[in-house]
Parts: structure tokens; sequence; C-alpha cells
């Protein structure tokens, strides 16, 4: 987007330019302050070539505007889709820590491994989006920005963190050998149980504060994304984005085709 802008802004500036020769020349053919009528040049000549050269500067400046502003839509639907997939993500991570927490089930090593890993990707995705305006900035802007300075490498540390849920597990895991038991680490174990709980609240701070700049952004683009309903249909069928536990795998019945 950035290779727009600044593709535009030259444009603009070559144009004044373009428009002050044009109109400097008008004023030469008026007042001949330069004799410019000789046999192999005259004022006529470079009014036309000034002229024409302003003409299709204006043309490929408006190409350049209806670009600029087709990027800058898929910019900042882009944006919407990351920060709403993030906040997935987060979801799926406390519902699946909620379940097993609630159910006292067996806590597998893996429970968010993979949704952390998507999680990830979708804040990388979010820090690289490059939305560059021919103006100076806009409430969009300012908030990418802000996430960007305090509130990703935030996100990344706390998604870095939870790999000690799997270093819980071990743990207690540990207590558990002398029992033949270290296969069976539940969430009533005392490290998984405070990992659990320490992942949840963390989650939850973090979903917040996603929920709160989706809704402004999805506010300063006048409601596009519809974000309120996407929400609300996350949060209604959040339980089917959980990881299946060994017990529904068996119970389900699918045809693959």
């Amino acid at each position: 987007m950035s290779t727009s802008v600044n593709t535009i802004k030259r444009l603009l500036w070559v144009l004044i330019g373009v428009l002050i020769i044009t109109y400097l020349i008008s004023l030469n053919m008026e007042n001949h302050f330069i004799a410019l009528n000789a046999k192999w040049i005259s004022n006529d000549f470079l009014f036309a070539i000034a002229g024409g050269a302003f003409a299709s500067l204006v043309i490929v400046l408006v190409c350049e505007l209806i670009k600029y502003r087709q990027i800058k839509l898929a910019t900042e639907n882009a944006l919407l889709v990351c920060l709403a997939s993030l906040y997935g993500q987060f979801l799926i991570i406390r519902s699946n820590c909620k379940r097993v927490l609630n159910n006292a089930n067996i806590v597998s090593d893996n429970l968010i491994q993979s949704t952390c890993d998507n999680a990830t990707i979708n804040a990388d995705s979010i820090n690289g989006i490059d939305y560059c305006l021919i103006y100076k900035t806009n409430k969009v802007r300012e908030l990418l920005n802000e996430f960007k300075v305090n509130k990703y490498l935030v996100i990344k540390n706390v998604l870095i963190n939870f790999a000690y849920l799997k270093m819980a597990i071990w743990e207690d895991g540990k207590v558990l050998i002398p029992q033949g038991k270290q296969n069976l680490v539940t969430s009533d174990c005392p490290n998984t149980n405070k990992v659990l709980n320490k992942v949840i609240s963390q989650s939850t701070t973090i979903l917040t504060y996603l929920d709160q700049i989706i809704t402004q952004i999805d506010s300063e683009l006048g409601n596009r994304y519809q974000w309120q309903n996407k929400k609300q249909a996350l949060n209604t069928y959040q339980d089917n984005y959980i990881s299946q536990q060994l017990e529904d795998y068996i119970k389900e019945d699918i045809i693959v085709f």
C-alpha cells in the first residue's frame, strides 16, 4: 500500500510542476516576457506539450487513486479478518482450557499448541499489514499502530508462555510416576490447574482487548464487517471449535466421503 501512496505523492508533485510550467507559458503568450516565436519553437508549441502532459498526468493520477482506494479497502478487510481470526483462536484456547478444567479431564500436552501456533500466525500477519494513507493518519491507522507498538509483542509473549502448560503437565506427571499414573495428569493436578487458570485469565484479557479494537475499527469503517454479529456467532458456537477428546472422536460417526 505504501508503494501506491508514494506513487500518488510523486504524481501530485509532478502535476503541480507541470501546472506551473503551463501557467507560465500561458502568461508568456500574453505578455511576451521571453521571445519564443522563432521558426523552430513557439509559445503555442510549448503550451500544447505542457497542456497535453498535464492532461495525461491527471488521467494517470485518477487511475492511481482508484487503485489506492481498492488496495485500501482490501487492506482494511484483511486487517479485520486477521483480528477476528486472532480473537477466534484465543476463544478456542480459553474454551479448551475451560472444558478440561470444568470436567477434571486428562490434559494432553498439546491441548492448545496448534491453536497457539495459529494465533501467532494471525498476530504476525496483523503486525505485517502495510496500512499507509495519502493523508497523515486516521483512527484505523492509530489503532493498528497501537497494536504494533504496544500489543503485538505482549500477545506474542503470552502465546509463547502458554507452553508452560506442557511443562506443568510434565511436572505433575513426575509426582504420579510412583503410582504408575504419569500419563493420567488431569486438570485437578496442582501445577496444571494453576496454569490452566492463568491461561484462561490471560486469554480473557486479550479477548476483551481484541473485541474493543475490532469494534472501534468496524465502527470507523461504517460497520462494514458487522463485527457484533460475527462475535455473537463465535461465542454462541465456540464449543464447536474446541479440541476433541478421545471419547468424542470414538463416538463421532462421520462419513468421510
